[in-house]
C-alpha cells in the first residue's frame, strides 16, 4: 500500500492554507442556489437530481475475480442508513430521503472504494452531476451554506487522490480484506480446509491486519484533515455544522481501525468513547462504527459461539448482556451500544427480539431511541384473529390476508414477486416484474408484490422511490419469520417467485425470476388454457 510522506502533506496543506488565507478566498462565490418554488423539496426530506452522463467505475480487480460495489448513493441519518443502487439512479435520475432530522450525511461513491461525503440540511433539493469534476449545485435549501460547505473534500484531495483511498479504506475494512484474501490464490487453497468457524476466525483477524496497516496513513490524513478544516473555519468558508461534522469524521474514522487493530485497551478506549457522547455530533454514521467496533473488540469476542443452518457466528444475546453490565461505558453510550446490538439479535434470533427490546426500553433513558427500537422491531400487530397463512399490510396500514388476495384475484393468472428494500438483487429485478405488469395488463394476469421488510418505514419508502405507490397490489407481509407460508414454501432467500392459477392455487413456488426469457413462455401456455 502507498503511504503518505510527510513532505508531500506539509506541502499539500501548505498550498491550501495559502489558498485559503487570500482576499480571493475570502470573496469565494457561494454555491448556486436556484430559488424557485418547483425546486423545493418537502419539509423532512433530501431530494437528488442527476445530470449528464450516467457513469461509475465500480470494479475492484483481484487476482483471481472481480469485486464491486453495487451502492452509488448513501443517505445516512439518525442510525438509518439508505443506500442507492447505480442502475437506479442511472435510470430515474433522482433519489430522495425522508427523515426527521434537521442533517442528513449524503455520501457519494467515486469507484469501489473512494468518495465523498456531505452534509445535507431537511428539505434540501440538490443537482449532482456524474461527472465527478462538477461541483454540487444546491437547487434550494432553507439553510445558508457557506461557501466551501459542498467542496471540503474536492479540496482536502485535489493534490492526492491517495487520501480517497486511504479514508475509502479506513471506512469500509471487509472489502480491503476481501482484496488482500482473493488476491492470493494460495490462501483461497488453504482457507478452503478450514472449518466453518476457523473461516470467520481467519477473516475477522485479517480484518483486523488490514486496520492495523492504516493506523499510520490515516492517523497523517486525519491530522491534516483537522489543520485544513481549522483554516476554513477561521476564514468563515464552511458552516460550524459542516466544520463540526467533518472534525468528527476524520477523528472517528482513526479511533474506529485503532479498535478494531487492539492498540489500546478497553479501558482507555471506554474512556475515549465516553468523551465523544459528551460533544455534539451532526451524524452518528461513524461515531456508530466506532461504538460497534467496540462491541466487537471487547464483548462479542467473548460470548461462545452458535451455529445455525450451518452459519457461525458469536452469539449477539449473550454480547448484549455484557454490554448492560459494563462499568467502564457510560449510559448513554450503553444505550447506543444495546440499539445497535438489537440489530444482530433480530437476525440471529428472531424469536427472542421482543424479549431484547423489552431489555432495552427498560434500561434505556432516551426517549427517542427507544421510539426508534420500538418502529423497528416491534412485532407487527395482527388486527383481527383471523386464521391465515400469511398476514399482508398496505401503504394505508390497511390489514388483509393471502387467502383474500387470491380470492378477490380468482379467474385470473398472477404472478408474484416476493422482495426487500434492502435486498439488491430483488431491486435488479424489478424493473422487469413492472415490464410483465405492462405486457399483461389487458391478458388476464397481474403482478403482485410481497414485501419481506420487517420495518413499516422502510418498505414505505422503498415502494416511494421505486414507484411501487402507484401500484395497488403492493403489500408488506406482517411477521413473515414466523408465518405458516414461510414454513410451507420453505423460504431460504429472496428473490423469489411464485405463480397463482386462474383457481387460485399457487401452481409453481419457485417460478423464473421477471428477466429469465423463459418465464413469459410458461405465462403465455397459462393463459391459453
Amino acid at each position: 500500500m502507498k503511504h503518505f510522506t510527510l513532505s508531500f502533506l506539509i506541502s499539500c496543506f501548505s498550498f491550501i492554507q495559502n489558498y485559503a488565507s487570500t482576499p480571493i478566498a475570502r470573496n469565494f462565490s457561494k454555491p448556486s442556489i436556484e430559488d424557485s418554488s418547483s425546486q423545493k423539496s418537502a419539509n423532512g426530506i433530501i431530494h437528488v437530481q442527476f445530470t449528464g452522463k450516467p457513469v461509475f467505475n465500480s470494479v475492484l480487480k483481484t487476482k483471481t475475480r472481480d469485486l464491486g460495489r453495487l451502492q452509488y448513493l448513501v443517505f445516512s441519518a439518525d442510525s438509518e442508513v439508505e443506500g442507492i443502487f447505480f442502475n437506479e439512479i442511472a435510470q430515474k435520475k433522482e433519489a430522495s430521503f425522508f427523515t426527521a432530522s434537521d442533517w442528513v450525511m449524503v455520501r457519494r461513491y467515486l469507484s469501489a472504494f473512494e468518495f465523498q461525503d456531505f452534509l445535507a440540511h431537511k428539505g434540501d433539493s440538490l443537482l449532482i452531476d456524474f461527472d465527478q469534476s462538477k461541483p454540487i449545485t444546491v437547487k434550494y435549501s432553507n439553510f445558508n451554506y457557506t461557501p466551501l460547505d459542498f467542496t471540503v473534500e474536492k479540496h482536502l484531495n485535489q493534490k492526492e487522490t491517495e487520501a480517497y483511498l486511504i479514508t475509502g479504506k479506513s471506512d469500509d475494512i471487509r472489502m480491503v480484506a476481501m482484496k488482500y484474501f482473493y488476491d492470493d490464490p494460495q490462501i483461497i487453497k488453504t482457507h478452503s480446509t478450514r472449518t466453518a468457524r476457523e473461516k470467520v476466525i481467519y477473516i475477522e483477524t485479517l480484518e483486523n491486519q488490514m486496520a492495523t496497516d492504516l493506523i499510520t496513513p490515516m492517523n497523517l490524513i486525519n491530522n491534516k484533515a483537522q489543520e485544513f478544516l481549522d483554516s476554513l473555519n477561521r476564514h468563515r468558508l464552511i458552516s460550524k455544522e459542516v466544520y463540526a461534522f467533518y472534525q468528527d469524521k476524520y477523528a472517528n474514522l482513526l479511533f474506529k481501525i485503532q479498535l478494531m487493530s487492539g492498540k489500546m485497551d478497553s479501558l482507555s478506549s471506554a474512556k475515549k468513547l465516553n468523551e465523544k457522547f459528551t460533544k455534539t455530533h451532526f451524524n452518528d454514521y461513524y461515531l456508530n462504527a466506532c461504538v460497534q467496533n467496540y462491541e466487537r473488540r471487547y464483548f462479542a469476542s467473548k460470548a461462545k459461539w452458535e451455529t445455525v443452518n450451518q452459519f457461525n457466528f458469536r452469539d449477539s444475546r449473550e454480547s448484549f448482556r455484557l454490554v448492560m453490565n459494563s462499568s467502564l461505558l457510560s449510559h448513554e453510550v450503553k444505550e447506543q451500544m444495546l440499539f445497535l446490538g438489537l440489530s444482530n439479535v433480530d437476525y440471529f434470533f428472531r424469536t427472542e427480539i421482543n424479549k431484547h427490546l423489552h431489555l432495552f426500553t427498560a434500561f434505556a433513558k432516551n426517549k427517542s431511541l427507544i421510539e426508534k427500537a420500538q418502529e423497528k422491531y416491534q412485532e407487527d400487530i395482527i388486527a383481527n384473529n383471523k386464521s391465515s397463512n400469511l398476514h399482508l399490510e398496505s401503504l394505508t396500514k390497511q390489514q388483509t390476508s393471502i387467502e383474500d388476495i387470491l380470492r378477490s384475484k380468482k379467474g385470473k393468472i398472477l404472478f408474484i414477486d416476493f422482495w426487500a428494500s434492502w435486498c439488491g438483487p430483488c431491486i435488479e429485478e424489478m424493473k422487469y416484474s413492472k415490464q410483465l405488469s405492462q405486457t399483461y395488463k389487458d391478458r388476464n394476469l397481474e403482478v403482485v408484490f410481497f414485501s419481506t421488510d420487517d420495518s413499516f418505514q422502510k418498505w414505505a419508502k422503498a415502494s416511494e422511490r421505486l414507484a411501487l405507490d402507484q401500484y395497488a397490489n403492493n403489500f408488506k407481509i406482517l411477521n413473515f419469520g414466523n408465518s405458516k407460508f414461510n414454513q410451507q414454501h420453505k423460504f431460504k432467500s429472496i428473490p423469489r417467485y411464485m405463480i397463482v392459477g386462474k383457481d387460485g392455487q399457487i401452481i409453481n413456488n419457485n417460478a423464473p425470476r421477471p428477466s429469465d426469457p423463459r418465464l413469459q413462455t410458461v405465462l403465455d401456455k397459462l393463459l391459453q388454457q
